[in-house]
C-alpha cells in the first residue's frame, strides 16, 4: 500500500502532469552501463578488465531480476492511477536497473574518475523521478528499486571477487627453496587481487 507521502506526490503529478510522456526513462537506465564500456574503449583505468565487467554485470542483472521479479509476483501491488489495473508496481524495475548500472559505473571508475563515476546516480535518480511523474510507480516502489539495484551490483562484485589467489607456500619462503617459484607465486597473487 502506498504511503501518505507517496499518495500526495501521486495526486500532485496526476492533477498537474496527467499527460506527461517521455521515453527518456527507457534509455537513461542503460547510460551508465554503456559509459563503462565507452571508457574502457578509451583505455581509462578501471577496477576490473572488460571480461570481468561483463561477468559482473551479467551476475548483477540476474540477481536484480530474480529479486525484483519475484517481489512483483509476491506483492501484486497496483500501480497508481490511471494504470491501477496493472498489479506489478512494487518494486520499480526501471529503478532497479538504473541504480544497478549506476553502482557498476561508480565501482569501476571511482578511483580514476571520481566525479564522472557519480554521474550514473544522477541518471538513475532522473529515471526514478520520471517513473513517479509518469504515474507508473509510487515513491516507495522507486526507492525499493534503487536499494535492490545497488545491493544486486555489490553482491555481484562480492561473488565474482570471491575467487582468491593461491596462497604462497610458506615452507618455500622460509627455507629459501625455489626462489623463482616464490617470486612467481607472489606476482600471481598480486595480479589476481587487482583483477
Amino acid at each position: 500500500m502506498a504511503t501518505s507521502i507517496g499518495k500526495a506526490i501521486h495526486k500532485y503529478f496526476l492533477l498537474n502532469y496527467t499527460f506527461f510522456r517521455t521515453p527518456a526513462d527507457d534509455q537513461l537506465k542503460w547510460i551508465p552501463f554503456g559509459a563503462v564500456f565507452f571508457l574502457d574503449a578509451l583505455c581509462v583505468p578501471s577496477r576490473t578488465g572488460w571480461k570481468k565487467q561483463v561477468l559482473i554485470m551479467s551476475a548483477a542483472e540476474a540477481i536484480k531480476y530474480l529479486i525484483s521479479d519475484n517481489l512483483k509476483k509476491l506483492t501484486h501491488e497496483h500501480r497508481p492511477a490511471p494504470y491501477e489495473g496493472s498489479r506489478h508496481s512494487f518494486p520499480s524495475g526501471h529503478s532497479c536497473t538504473s541504480f544497478s548500472t549506476a553502482e557498476f559505473l561508480h565501482a569501476e571508475f571511482k578511483e580514476s574518475l571520481p566525479v564522472l563515476s557519480c554521474a550514473g546516480y544522477v541518471a538513475a535518480t532522473t529515471v526514478a523521478a520520471i517513473r513517479v511523474i509518469k504515474n507508473r510507480h509510487w515513491l516507495r516502489d522507486v526507492i525499493a528499486g534503487a536499494v535492490i539495484g545497488i545491493v544486486a551490483t555489490r553482491l555481484a562484485y562480492a561473488l565474482i571477487d570471491r575467487q582468491k589467489a593461491q596462497p604462497v607456500n610458506m615452507d618455500d619462503v622460509e627455507t629459501g627453496k625455489k626462489p623463482e617459484l616464490v617470486q612467481e607465486r607472489i606476482k600471481q597473487a598480486a595480479k589476481r587481487r587487482t583483477n
